[in-house]
């Protein structure tokens, strides 16, 4: 019984972030989605009320383990779109290409800068005699 009662404090924890996120974004009129937006009312709630965190992981385990569920109507979509896709093969693989490459380029370059730069103040405090061995 108190499983259940945990994951009815985790339901009620994601459901109230989600709808309020939905409430947020149509009453400020937000260019972004409203589960987003409850995503980051959802973290918000973690990180002030840690307690909510094992109701939470109780409540969200079960459709985690079978997420695959949730890409079914995507999959049966592509059925329906096929002559759509077919006709614009090449315009849909350059999108992804482009924009996969940018991204993984920008990330590695990111990376690359951060890595140095920490890399050079960690050889500055051991010039200064910050490291000890």
């Amino acid at each position: 019984m108190r499983d259940v009662s945990k994951a009815l404090v985790g339901a009620i924890v994601v459901f109230a972030a989600y709808n309020l996120g939905l409430f947020a974004v149509s009453a400020m009129d937000l260019p972004i989605p409203g589960a987003l937006v409850g995503l980051f009312l959802l973290l918000g709630m973690l990180l002030k009320f840690p307690k909510l965190e094992a109701p939470t992981a109780r409540f969200v385990s079960f459709p985690l383990k079978h997420m695959s569920l949730f890409f079914v109507p995507a999959v049966l979509g592509v059925s329906i779109y096929w002559n759509d896709i077919q006709a614009n093969a090449l315009a849909i693989f350059i999108a992804i290409f482009v924009t996969t490459s940018f991204s993984l380029g920008f990330t590695a370059w990111f990376a690359q800068k951060l890595f140095s730069s920490k890399l050079d103040n960690s050889s500055d405090a051991s010039q200064k005699g910050g490291d000890f061995k």
